[in-house]
């Protein structure tokens, strides 16, 4: 069953909007299902623009790896609140929300790839944080089976805001 956004004059439509708030977005809220028993966990994540991929790190082992691996369907969202408009009682906010299927990442040049992408996005000091990487973790083909990354290939990709969160708003917070 496929459902709509009630409230249309909510709806983001803009993709530029949309794919700046996953840029901007420290974390976001991974949602998987394993029959009837629902899960979600907040997860921190890259979102790689090119490939229009989220990707997230984990344990080995776990409910959440053990979910993904029986259901690989998943929902993301990701929110940007500014919090309550003193006196209006509004709160001013975005998320966008996607859907997509969970593939991990066993390839060691694409794990080193995405432990960059994880330095530039979390630090100032991108060469320190690469090298401090690089020691504990190792690189290219030493990358150890202890670092678990998983790639979410977005299929689906909408948002909702708040009335008085413009999209132009939204640009100038994102930007």
């Amino acid at each position: 069953m496929k459902f709509h956004l009630r409230r249309l004059d909510r709806e983001i439509k803009d993709q530029k909007a949309l794919r700046l708030l996953l840029n901007h977005s420290q974390y976001f809220v991974l949602s998987m299902s394993d029959g009837d028993e629902p899960y979600a966990v907040p997860l921190g994540y890259v979102y790689d623009e090119a490939e229009n991929t989220v990707y997230f790190h984990c344990a080995k082992e776990g409910k959440k790896i053990e979910f993904l691996k029986r259901n690989p369907k998943v929902w993301g969202l990701v929110v940007l609140d500014r919090g309550i408009i003193e006196g209006a009682c509004v709160n001013l906010y975005a998320s966008a929300m996607f859907s997509g299927k969970v593939e991990f990442v066993h390839d060691a040049s694409e794990k080193t790839r995405v432990m960059n992408l994880f330095a530039e996005k979390l630090s100032r000091d991108v060469e320190g944080v690469k090298q401090r990487l690089q020691k504990i973790f190792g690189g290219g083909e030493t990358t150890p089976d202890s670092v678990v990354f998983a790639k979410i290939v977005i299929e689906g990709l909408t948002g909702k805001r708040s009335t008085e969160m413009t999209i132009e708003k939204l640009l100038e917070l994102t930007a």
